[in-house]
């Protein structure tokens, strides 16, 4: 019995690659095709991005939160002064010295006690003695002289620096440390200068224990010093001060009154370097025997109305808040002297002292609103013009919204005119080189380009893919056709 045998099928390797390279041909070609699909709908910037804003990403995926990054209203507010009636201080006085008028005034002639507001005579004879580029020694008298706790520009014994930074030691951080050293150094210079102190020149009120005729050369650096200030003081005019040191350290013998002040700041104004010193809102140390680097430390100003004078207000015609000095003791309080330039040109002097040490903290505002009423009277006086801008042009920062700088910079020089009854004004010079206008134009988003020029490494990368693609594609089917053609030839057919 014949029995029909069952041929097993041929399979070929062909089939099985053919599906296998179709497979992965497929999965290459889909993952090409996803991932720079993904990449440029991550570069693509949504509407908003286009416009130049940006747009938060929401903290819950399942709900979106518009947030208003913009400003609410935070920065420095303004600021309510207290009327005249209000302020608490001993005494005050307000003095034109463009004019020589007498703008306001409080018990000016009562005598307080200066405090460190004394440093303003101490600067005044440092400038008519000494030279700003003298190097001076700290000495161990003049460091001995100080007290604990007061204020202190940093100096130590040995240290050797020029005149001119004890100068802004003196007046910035107040230095007490400063005041002793430049008043040795101003005894020496008078009598290197000028001879022995005179005995012929009696001590007005001379403290306990001292005779009026006492030999002042027998005294200290500190307490010759004293008495160089007080002939300093008679020769201004002034009867009702009296000095015996440098920086103010509170002594019942050490007096002055508002009017004295101010007519010693009159005199020390009269010195262009004490104008520059006064006008500093800081000051870094240059390096010394002790100091080995430039900027060894930084100090600032006392005076707050130096770099906040927008407090006076923008409609007191007062064009700058120049400089000056404060002072502060438990026993004399606070106040402070100093020079603010009318709208019409005026040099304004203001002495406020006798502020309670309790209410130290208002001494900004209190000084503040006398130096208000006096520059609106002596605009009143002279409602002239001659000073461009207003105060907050000399100053940058922290102004109240809406009151910020206008760009029209003060040009003051402080000296007082030959002739005060002098009010002309001069006409602008002309000027032949052409005005410029400065347009302010609304920046607008520029077009997007193709997607070649946004991405061109990108599309490169695609181009490369299709081609391999492409080649890939073309030589599989040639396999796929020869495979055929060998079947054919072979008889071979695949069974089902």
């Amino acid at each position: 019995m014949n029995r029909r045998v069952k041929k097993a099928p041929i399979r070929t390797s062909g089939g099985r690659s053919v599906k296998t390279v179709l497979s992965m041909l497929l999965t290459v070609v889909i993952t090409m095709t996803m991932i720079p699909a993904a990449f440029l709908s991550a570069l693509e910037p949504d509407d908003a991005t286009v416009a130049g804003e940006t747009t938060p990403a929401a903290s819950d995926s399942s709900s979106s939160q518009d947030v208003d990054f913009g400003s609410k209203g935070v920065g420095q507010q303004t600021v309510a002064l207290p009327p005249l009636d209000k302020i608490q201080c001993a005494s005050y006085y307000c003095y034109d010295r463009t004019t020589g008028q007498v703008l306001l005034s409080k018990n000016e002639d009562t005598r307080i006690y200066p405090a460190s507001m004394t440093k303003i005579m101490t600067l005044a004879l440092a400038m008519e003695y000494l030279d700003p580029f003298e190097k001076i020694t700290v000495s161990k008298s003049a460091m001995d002289a100080t007290t604990p706790n007061s204020t202190m520009m940093g100096l130590v014994v040995g240290e050797e620096l020029e005149a001119n930074e004890i100068y802004y030691g003196l007046m910035l951080p107040s230095g007490n440390d400063a005041a002793n050293v430049l008043a040795e150094e101003i005894a020496k210079h008078y009598k290197a200068q000028k001879g022995a102190l005179p005995t012929t020149t009696p001590v007005p009120n001379p403290p306990d224990g001292v005779s009026a005729t006492e030999d002042p050369n027998t005294f200290s650096l500190i307490g010759q010093f004293a008495y160089i200030a007080n002939m300093k003081i008679r020769s201004l005019g002034l009867t009702n001060s009296h000095f015996l040191n440098p920086n103010g350290l509170q002594n019942d013998n050490h007096y002055t009154t508002a009017h004295d002040l101010a007519m010693m700041f009159d005199y020390a104004l009269n010195f262009e370097d004490f104008c520059t010193v006064i006008h500093a809102p800081t000051h870094f140390f240059k390096a010394d025997n002790k100091h080995d680097f430039d900027g060894w430390k930084v100090v600032k100003n006392t005076n707050n109305l130096l770099t906040d004078p927008w407090m006076i207000g923008l409609d007191a015609h007062c064009a700058e808040v120049y400089g000056g000095k404060t002072g502060t003791t438990k026993t004399a309080g606070t106040g402070m002297t100093l020079l603010t330039i009318n709208e019409n040109g005026h040099e304004i002097i203001t002495c406020v002292c006798g502020i309670p040490y309790d209410l130290a903290d208002r001494q900004s505002v209190y000084v503040a609103s006398i130096v208000r009423e006096a520059n609106l009277k002596c605009w009143e006086s002279d409602p002239v013009t001659k000073v461009e801008g207003n105060l907050l042009d000399n100053r940058a920062y922290n102004s109240p919204n809406g009151e910020d700088p206008t760009g029209n910079r003060s040009d003051v020089t402080v000296s007082r005119p030959e002739n005060p009854e002098d009010t002309s004004t001069e006409a602008p010079a002309t000027t032949s080189e052409p005005v410029v206008e400065t347009v302010y134009v609304t920046p607008v988003p520029e077009e997007k380009g193709s997607l070649f020029e946004e991405h061109p490494v990108l599309m490169v990368v695609l181009i490369v893919l299709l081609v391999v693609v492409s080649a890939v594609v073309i030589v599989l089917f040639v396999s796929i056709a020869k495979v055929k053609r060998r079947r054919k030839k072979a008889g071979i057919r695949r069974v089902l």
